[in-house]
């Protein structure tokens, strides 16, 4: 999926979102290996494909500045930062929303 996503695309209930568990079994794409085996610590590697595997699951844009990426050290971080991008681009499609009944 390229381009903004659509706000049907975007998961609408918080047992939706990126959960630990996902990003796990994301991280454990990398490098094929069971998700129980994907460590706590994550390098720099593991996140750049973490973010590549969200971005295409999710046709999101992390837009991430290096204290950003540098932040997230952890599979919580990770998870966090995920599941608040999400949050923050369902709010945006929201904001921008047309009003029920609004004619273009």
């Amino acid at each position: 999926m390229t381009g903004a996503p659509r706000p049907d695309d975007l998961p609408d209930r918080a047992a939706d979102l990126p959960d630990r568990t996902e990003v796990r079994t994301m991280l454990a794409a990398f490098g094929q290996r069971a998700a129980d085996t994907v460590p706590e610590e994550l390098g720099s590697l593991e996140l750049t494909w973490l973010v590549a595997e969200f971005e295409q699951r999710y046709g999101l844009q992390l837009d991430l500045d290096d204290d950003s990426f540098g932040a997230v050290r952890t599979v919580d971080d990770a998870t966090e930062l995920l599941r608040a991008t999400v949050l923050a681009q369902r709010a945006d499609h929201a904001d921008h929303a047309e009003p029920a009944g609004a004619q273009p």
